[in-house]
């Protein structure tokens, strides 16, 4: 290839950044011989996007949705006039570029229906042949601090129900279960304690209970007409214990939190993403439903400021510790959690259970990333242990409410 392009993210290797931030960076091309082109032009894109089919009878309908947030372009070169030659000399070309990321922009997400994507691209316009593209992908996240969102969320949540299996003279006692969290707001990299009681009068046993934090995503359409679908998909999940019959049982289960974007009903209208905690006790036999509780969490980027001081001093030190090329790469960034020193630097990783993005155009020469994945803070905020957390609420059953 004659010409070769890097697209570089000035102290940010890991491409991640919050709007009101103004991402800076370098295009460097490098040449090994004279390229004649008509222009060479920088573009930033972000945007959200939906699509989907559905067949109705014989006919099949397509749904499409489309907004954009950033829509940035710059020419890096452009000939004077429009009969001017313009060529690349051989060597390295360097040009420094900044964009403002605005406040509104929604989190990156990747989903089988529908997308939140951030993507730069360099495109070498050529006389009489094909275009040439190079794209690199970054992430944006929406700020979203636990501690100012509602102050409902350092609350503890209960969710309870009831079943009564059968009915007249088979009609059998209640199987009653109860879920309780600590809080509702949390981060990923956080553990979720998920105590549930079970009370199961029944003749039938529960063979497990099963833990799941779900992402519940919902996008819209535009064209031809507004319509919406949904998908629901498991981040993480646990098998617990079974329950024999006529029996009584309490767990306590730390269900983890993993990379994934924040919580987001607000700023995108075509893409909505939120969670909840899903407790399912599966019966024996085919004739008896399983029975669920949900309760919704909020999972953000920015923890809860009570659950970090309730660490010790020594454990808060050693969270805090960093490499100082790791810490000069926050403070210059400005990260949301960078000028409170009782908020641990979190790492930035990919989500494991998200699609890649496609961000090379495959009708184009696109020479640049072929697939992205978005990154998220992940923190290290240690959990209580389920002794702790078990001994706690013993040493406040004469208070609890749900017990």
């Amino acid at each position: 290839m004659v010409v070769t392009c890097e697209i570089q993210f000035e102290n940010n290797p890991e491409g991640c950044y919050f709007g009101g931030q103004v991402m800076t960076g370098k295009i460097v091309l490098s040449a090994d011989k004279v390229k004649q082109v008509k222009a060479v032009v920088l573009k930033i894109r972000g945007f959200a996007h939906t699509s989907w089919s559905e067949k109705t009878n014989d006919k099949t309908t397509h749904y499409s949705g489309h907004i954009d947030y950033i829509n940035s372009v710059t020419y890096l070169l452009s000939p004077k006039s429009s009969d001017e030659s313009l060529f690349i000399e051989p060597g390295i070309h360097s040009f420094n570029f900044a964009c403002h990321i605005p406040l509104n922009c929604p989190s990156s997400f990747e989903g089988l229906r529908g997308h939140i994507r951030y993507i730069v691209q360099v495109n070498m316009e050529r006389p009489w042949k094909f275009d040439q593209t190079f794209s690199r992908g970054f992430t944006v996240l929406k700020i979203l601090n636990l501690n100012y969102d509602t102050p409902l969320l350092k609350l503890p949540a209960n969710s309870e129900m009831t079943k009564v299996f059968c009915c007249g003279p088979m009609k059998s006692d209640p199987l009653q279960m109860h879920v309780q969290l600590s809080q509702t707001g949390y981060v990923p990299g956080q553990l979720i304690p998920v105590t549930i009681l079970v009370h199961n009068n029944t003749k039938v046993q529960i063979t497990e209970v099963c833990l799941r934090l779900v992402m519940m995503v919902c996008v819209y359409s535009q064209n031809p007409r507004c319509k919406a679908t949904s998908e629901n998909r498991t981040i993480s999940k646990l098998i617990g214990d079974p329950v024999p019959v006529l029996c009584n049982k309490q767990f306590t289960y730390l269900l983890p939190v993993p990379a994934t974007p924040p919580t987001c009903f607000n700023l995108c209208s075509i893409v909505q993403v939120g969670y909840r905690i899903e407790v399912a006790a599966k019966m024996k036999g085919v004739f008896y439903t399983n029975q669920e509780i949900h309760v919704p969490v909020t999972i953000g980027n920015v923890p809860l400021m009570d659950v970090v001081q309730q660490q010790p001093m020594a454990t808060r030190a050693n969270m805090l510790s960093a490499p100082e090329e790791e810490v000069a790469v926050l403070e210059t960034n400005n990260l949301p959690w960078s000028d409170n020193e009782n908020i641990p630097c979190p790492t930035f990783e990919a989500s494991g259970f998200m699609p890649q993005a496609e961000i090379a155009d495959p009708n184009q020469h696109d020479y640049g990333e072929t697939n992205f994945s978005p990154k998220y803070p992940v923190f290290n905020i240690p959990s209580p242990t389920i002794e702790e957390i078990t001994s706690n609420k013993n040493a406040d059953a004469n208070k609890s409410t749900w017990l």
